[in-house]
């Protein structure tokens, strides 16, 4: 599942925004979400975009609902207002 998260990470990095369903999919508020599947797993990596093209990975979790955890959400809020609050410059 390392190798898979990783490379959908790569896609991430070559298609930035442009990447979408089934590979990631907004959630809300500029918070996206990567999706990772192997076999009955499914594996999700919240991030958002800082300053264009800088892609910041916040949060990873194994899904087990259709629905995406409201805490996983609010995580990765709080982790982008403390990035931006250390990091005012992107």
């Amino acid at each position: 599942m390392q190798a898979k998260v990783l490379r959908s990470i790569q896609l991430l990095q070559v298609f930035g925004p442009l990447l979408r369903e089934p590979n990631s999919k907004p959630l809300e508020d500029g918070i996206f979400e990567l999706r990772t599947v192997l076999g009955n797993d499914i594996e999700r990596t919240l991030y958002f975009f800082q300053e264009g093209q800088n892609i910041v990975l916040t949060n990873g979790f194994t899904k087990k609902t259709k629905k995406t955890p409201r805490s996983e959400i609010d995580l990765a809020k709080t982790r982008r207002e403390d990035y931006k609050r250390r990091f005012p410059n992107g």
